[in-house]
C-alpha cells in the first residue's frame, strides 16, 4: 500500500514555524521587560542611596545649596524614576501581547496537528479494510480450489 501523506503538511510546517517565531518574540519581550525592571531598580536604589547620604549631609550641617543640589538630584531621579514605571508598564504589555499570539499559534498548529491524526487514522483504517479484503479473497479462492478439487474427486468416483 501507498505511503501516508498528510495533505497538509506544509501547512502543518508553516504553523510550527510561526509558533517557534512567536516563542522567541515572547522571549525578546521578556528580556527587554527585565532590562526594564532592572532600570527601575537601580532608580529606586539611586533614590534611596541619595536620600541616606543627604540625610548624613544633614546630620553635620544644613547648607542651603547643598540641599538645594540635593533636591534638584531627587526631582531628576524621580522623574526618571517615572519614565523606567512606564517603560516598565509598556514592556509588560508587550509581553501579554506576544504570550497572547504564542497562545494563538499554538492553537492553530495543534488544530492542524489533529487533522493530521484523523487523517492517519483514516488511512490506518482504509489499510486495514484493504488487508481484511486481500485475506477474503486469499481464503475464498483458497475455499474455492479446495471445494472444486473435492468435488471433482467425487464426480470423478
Amino acid at each position: 500500500m501507498k505511503k501516508f501523506k498528510f495533505r497538509l503538511e506544509s501547512v502543518l510546517q508553516l504553523k510550527v514555524r510561526f509558533e517557534e517565531l512567536c516563542l522567541q518574540k515572547l522571549g525578546a519581550a521578556e528580556q527587554l521587560r527585565e532590562k526594564a525592571q532592572n532600570e527601575l531598580a537601580v532608580c529606586r536604589g539611586r533614590i534611596a542611596e541619595t536620600l541616606r547620604f543627604y540625610r548624613e549631609q544633614l546630620q553635620n550641617r544644613f547648607d542651603p545649596r547643598i540641599s538645594e543640589s540635593y533636591y534638584s538630584y531627587l526631582n531628576w531621579l524621580n522623574l526618571e524614576r517615572e519614565k523606567a514605571v512606564l517603560l516598565l508598564a509598556q514592556r509588560e504589555a508587550e509581553v501579554a501581547e506576544a504570550r497572547q499570539r504564542l497562545l494563538e499559534a499554538s492553537r492553530e498548529r495543534r488544530v492542524v496537528e489533529k487533522l493530521k491524526e484523523k487523517a492517519y487514522r483514516d488511512y490506518r483504517a482504509e489499510e486495514l479494510r484493504d488487508e481484511i479484503n486481500f485475506l477474503d479473497e486469499l481464503g475464498t479462492g483458497r475455499f474455492v480450489r479446495t471445494v472444486g478439487f473435492n468435488q471433482m474427486q467425487e464426480v470423478r468416483e
